[in-house]
């Protein structure tokens, strides 16, 4: 028996280079080890830097370093051994490559620096983690610093699942979590968690209804409240808008004249010593559907629609509501997080107040 389960367990554990290669993006080892392993804020894993597949579970499970552990609910056995047969694929490299996202300049506040260059946190959260701070936002109320340091240290108690791992509290000393803690939470302040959908309605004729759900996705009474919302839906070529039903409806209006710009897809990565990011230009050529809403408190939910004549929806007209945008103008970033202080920043978020992208709908 003993011999069967060994040879079961060495059989388990045999790699597949290919399926490595998808657990190395979606795990996002990527983002710190590089496309190929060849290193970036984390060291290089091309080749295996020699190391047996036990050492390379136990560098996962029990990390030496300030990577983060992963639990085999996270990446099992399986996908450990997968891994470690991708990296032993890729050519020995004799230089890392360039950070995922770059390192804060010396001009940056000490706590961004610790983020990004000394704990990494940055190399998948990006320069502000804008959605870790959402994800705080939907229980403002209760996040004091020790239940930030319970998401950093503990972070698969709540999300065994999830795909961020545990802080060794030996290799991220309290001291320097509440440097980060300060500079993201205090500082530039929690975010508020907005979400809004579209889904398509009835056709009659030749017009089509299109449904949206504007939800506040905090906890009632603790989450974030948000008030001076501006939904904007971009209004797809070749159709117009008949009508428009739910709070706050005012009608169609050039964005160009709207006065806010659409949240932009992907943060823009490279910046110079300074940490200065251009903003790129963004076209403010169409037309949107325009909703004013005075404010929307944690829970909260608000069923909007309108009604577009024109050709029936097609994949091409849906993807024409890219770049439609819910702004709110509180609450934003701290006062003290704004340029000068605020070097590197995440360009997705407005300069004033704060926003979301609107989720387009899929055909049926």
């Amino acid at each position: 028996m003993l011999l069967v389960f060994q040879a079961e367990r060495a059989e388990a554990q045999v790699g597949d280079p290919q399926a490595g290669a998808g657990h190395w993006r979606t795990k996002l080892c990527r983002n710190c080890h590089g496309d190929d392993a060849q290193g970036a804020f984390g060291p290089d894993l091309a080749g295996g830097r020699g190391l047996t597949v036990d050492q390379f579970r136990h560098a996962i499970r029990q990390p030496w370093g300030v990577m983060l552990g992963y639990t085999a609910e996270q990446l099992s056995e399986q996908q450990v051994a997968d891994l470690y047969a991708f990296v032993q694929t890729k050519p020995k490299v004799q230089e890392p490559g360039e950070w995922h996202w770059k390192p804060a300049p010396v001009t940056a506040p000490l706590g961004q620096q610790l983020y990004m260059q000394t704990v990494g946190c940055g190399q998948c959260h990006e320069p502000e983690n804008g959605y870790g701070r959402m994800w705080l936002g939907e229980h403002a109320k209760e996040v004091d610093f020790d239940y930030f340091a319970k998401q950093i240290y503990e972070h698969t108690d709540k999300y065994p699942r999830g795909g961020m791992g545990n802080y060794s509290r030996a290799r991220l000393p309290e001291a320097v979590l509440r440097e980060i803690y300060q500079w993201m939470v205090l500082d530039i302040g929690m975010r508020a968690s907005i979400g809004t959908a579209m889904r398509l309605g009835e056709r009659q004729g030749d017009q089509t209804t299109f449904n949206v759900m504007v939800s506040n996705r905090g906890v009632q009474d603790v989450g974030l409240d948000v008030e001076g919302i501006t939904l904007f839906i971009k209004v797809p070529s070749g159709t117009t808008v008949v009508s428009g039903t739910g709070t706050g409806y005012t009608g169609v209006q050039p964005l160009a004249t709207l006065g806010l710009k659409p949240r932009l897809p992907l943060a823009p990565h490279p910046h110079d010593n300074s940490g200065h990011v251009e903003r790129p230009e963004q076209d403010l050529t169409a037309d949107v559907v325009v909703w004013k809403i005075p404010s929307l408190t944690a829970g909260e939910e608000l069923e909007l629609s309108f009604v577009l004549a024109g050709p029936a929806p097609t994949a091409e007209m849906l993807r024409q509501f890219a770049g439609s945008t819910i702004h709110w103008e509180t609450p934003g970033r701290n006062d003290n997080a704004r340029p000068p202080t605020m070097v590197y920043r995440d360009l997705r978020l407005p300069d004033e107040g704060d926003h979301e992208s609107v989720r387009p709908p899929r055909l049926r």
